[in-house]
């Protein structure tokens, strides 16, 4: 505890404010996410089949587009264009309410999950020029904490806000962003001024130099990505990955639902959330600070191994003494896979190529969308066990996509910066 309240203390006062606004952020889009569903269905006259549809395409092309997003990032001072996603964040959630075209709609949501990501993807990047290397692990599990904290709030709030009126919890996320701008928009030499924050304006400024290297565009980017192998590789394990702990809540409900009573399901799934959200918000930051570069694969091995252990309990019983302990260890690998998959993109990433390569990251969120699809297959279609026995399959497979990604070499046009 000495350990963490002394890193609070000596952390920029920027990096401060963008925890808060993590947040923050997080409290917004939590907020909304468990209401959209209702929303779309009972204002806009949608079914459910046609609610999956749409939020799923949402989920899928912002996650697509964050990489542009990431490239934007590098080009542009990175708190402006933080401030203008905020902006355009908060008028889009602001209008919402008033619409009644699905059309419209669709396409305001798409905008929205578009800058949400790009969001996401600057942040990381803004963080990381902010932080020198030892303390950036620490501050990524941290914000995650915090981040945990806002998606536990959010849903409550949400809740509330509806006794306001259909669009309450569209009002609270664009309120509760607009807060978050604010410190942005007065504290914003904080974040470009100083010899400690060069690096935050270090894209724009290497812009004007007009360099070769920072004046590539957008597809200059993508040929230097994807020549780098351990980007690709480290990619494709964490979407492995992210099937398996990103939607836990979605494939446990639609297995539960099917091997119990509904009253026993919602029950257990209750549960399942309650321990997912306590184990990662009191233990990440005690483990997220304790990834090292020259450990990360070893811990990457024992957060997979978590992974694996979580999902032969979760098999094995419905008990609720066994599930809650079987999510104990399953989210232990979560803590750990998280931090250790930002601390990894940072360590590659050419400093002029930071958001970039964080948006080529953000691609792992796929696996989000794609883990249900699987689970709900194989669970029609086959058994239980077959879902779980998958599961486990894409997650060593995942591990083993990290393992050569941290074993590949560096591009020979880029000096490897750390060997791991």
């Amino acid at each position: 505890m000495k350990n963490f309240v002394q890193l609070v203390r000596e952390l920029p006062t920027a990096v401060r404010i963008m925890l808060l606004c993590a947040m923050a952020r997080s409290v917004s889009f939590f907020g909304i996410l468990a209401y959209l569903p209702i929303y779309l269905n009972d204002s806009l006259g949608m079914d459910g089949a046609s609610v999956g549809y749409v939020l799923g395409v949402c989920l899928l092309i912002g996650t697509m587009v964050s990489v542009y997003g990431g490239y934007l990032a590098d080009r542009f001072v990175k708190v402006d264009f933080m401030i203008v996603l905020d902006v355009l964040l908060t008028g889009l959630y602001g209008v919402l309410p008033f619409l009644d075209s699905p059309v419209m709609v669709i396409g305001l949501l798409l905008v929205a999950n578009t800058a949400s990501s790009s969001m996401s993807v600057t942040a990381n990047a803004l963080l990381a020029d902010l932080l020198p290397s030892e303390n950036r692990a620490k501050v990524f599990s941290l914000r995650y904490s915090l981040q945990n904290i806002g998606a536990a709030i959010g849903p409550f709030l949400g809740v509330f806000t509806v006794k306001v009126g259909t669009g309450g919890p569209f009002w609270l996320a664009a309120g509760v962003i607009f807060a978050a701008l604010l410190p942005l928009v007065i504290f914003r030499r904080l974040f470009t001024g100083g010899p400690a924050k060069a690096g935050a304006v270090a894209g724009a400024e290497s812009a004007e130099a007009g360099s070769d290297d920072e004046s590539m565009n957008f597809r200059e980017v993508l040929r230097v990505m994807r020549a780098d192998r351990r980007l690709g590789l480290f990619t494709l394990g964490g979407i492995l990955s992210i099937v398996v702990y990103g939607p836990l809540l979605t494939y446990m409900s639609q297995y539960l639902v099917l091997v119990e009573s509904r009253d026993t399901a919602y029950r257990l799934v209750a549960y399942i959330s309650a321990a997912n959200a306590v184990v990662v918000i009191s233990t990440q930051y005690v483990i997220g600070s304790r990834l090292k570069e020259k450990t990360l694969l070893r811990w990457l091995t024992w957060g997979t191994g978590a992974f694996v252990l979580g999902l032969v309990g979760m098999a094995l019983s419905t008990e609720v003494w066994i599930i809650v302990a079987a999510i104990v260890v399953f989210t232990i690998g979560e803590v750990i896979v998280v931090p250790a998959e930002y601390m990894f993109i940072d360590n590659i990433a050419p400093a002029n190529l930071r958001g970039s390569y964080f948006g080529a990251q953000n691609l792992v969120h796929i696996g989000v969308a794609i883990g249900p699809i699987i689970c709900g297959f194989l669970l029609v279609h086959a058994s239980p066990a077959a879902m779980f026995a998958a599961l486990i399959a894409l997650v060593v497979l995942g591990w083993w996509f990290y393992v050569l990604g941290c074993r590949a070499s560096a591009p020979v046009t880029e000096p490897q910066k750390v060997k791991l």
